[in-house]
């Protein structure tokens, strides 16, 4: 019983070390940002607008809220403006591709994972450019290193579907999604390795500063994730600040720097600090004929770095702390040890 005690005590105080660190890291940013602009240390125009291309942080490009507890984009990316800031025009808008290593360390509770993000966003007019109908096709390998030398391959693959729709005077706007996915061992067949998703949310745009969200999301898993909430607020007090505190995941980043001229920038720094609550759910054959669900779930807190160029090219490397991680099957559930984790994110 004692060492019960002593266990959840340990827990308590670990998470109220990384909501300090959380903390600071947000006073801090104020602190820079509160800066009179010829203070700013960086020597960037506070009050510059750069183009939009360079004015938003990855890796959620335009401020979404992206669900980490599902398998990457099942549940989409649910933007938080009606039309992304840095669209272009036509079809085609991005191709994503994500790289996430987690090293097999603690001993007989190690757990090393590496997971390879392909997806790819194109829009349509529903019925105008600013009720855009997106369309976001994925495919997600996730290698799970159990044991030294062994290891299981789950993928993910599918496509989602969203429709961004003005409702009141661009105040309000609606974000509804869905999407169908297979996510399993491709020996699974069944109905517990397809996913659909979906998702419904609301943007109220109080001012051009500030946004509040609110909705829901259905991830279409087995466990206790299985629906969330979502809500929270985005708020960018100036050019070079953002503040997104949208569950589940929260993240302050800061412009430190840009390059080119005044008239003419072509490429911009962000750093950033995050947490957030990730996860996947996999339909899996672990005997001839028999098939069952493999859940999986973690807590990160994170910095990153991240440099967009005004060509639209963008990369961002990651680094930080993975820990409450849990593994479970129908016949075992693993506590793996915490981990450090590296993540390089590019777009186009």
């Amino acid at each position: 019983m004692m060492f019960v005690q002593m266990q959840c005590l340990l827990k308590i105080k670990r998470l109220h070390f990384f909501a300090g660190i959380f903390i600071s890291y947000v006073c801090c940013a104020a602190a820079l940002s509160a800066q009179p602009p010829n203070g700013n240390i960086f020597n960037v125009p506070a009050q510059r607008e750069l183009p939009a291309a360079l004015s938003m942080p990855l890796p959620e490009e335009t401020g979404y809220a992206h669900s980490p507890l599902a398998p990457a984009n099942d549940t989409g990316e649910l933007y938080l403006s009606s039309v992304p800031n840095d669209h272009r025009q036509g079809m085609f808008q991005k191709v994503n591709f994500n790289v996430l290593w987690v090293p097999s360390s603690g001993g007989g509770k190690g757990l090393g994972m590496t997971e390879l993000d392909i997806a790819a966003t194109f829009a349509l007019p529903l019925p105008t450019p600013d009720s855009p109908l997106v369309i976001t096709p994925s495919f997600k390998p996730t290698f799970f290193d159990v044991k030294r030398g062994s290891s299981e391959t789950f993928y993910t693959t599918g496509v989602n579907f969203r429709w961004i729709r003005p409702v009141s005077a661009k105040k309000l706007t609606a974000d509804l999604g869905a999407g169908v996915f297979y996510s399993g061992d491709f020996k699974a067949t069944g109905r517990d390795a397809i996913r659909i998703p979906a998702h419904l949310a609301g943007i109220w745009g109080c001012n051009p500063r500030l946004k509040i969200i609110f909705g829901v999301a259905y991830l279409d898993r087995k466990d206790s994730y299985n629906v969330l909430p979502m809500a929270g607020l985005i708020w960018t007090p100036q050019e070079d600040l953002s503040v997104e505190l949208v569950f589940p995941r929260l993240r302050i980043a800061e412009r430190i720097n840009w390059f080119g001229t005044a008239d003419n920038p072509v490429k911009a720094d962000w750093f950033y600090g995050a947490f957030e609550f990730a996860g996947g759910s996999w339909g899996y054959e672990p005997l001839a004929g028999m098939e069952t669900t493999l859940d999986y779930h973690d807590m990160r807190l994170l910095i990153g770095l991240e440099r967009k160029t005004s060509c639209g090219f963008t990369w961002g490397l990651e680094t930080g702390y993975m820990f409450d991680r849990t593994l479970e099957s129908y016949a075992s559930r693993l506590r793996a040890a915490d981990s450090v984790f590296l993540r390089l994110r590019t777009a186009y």
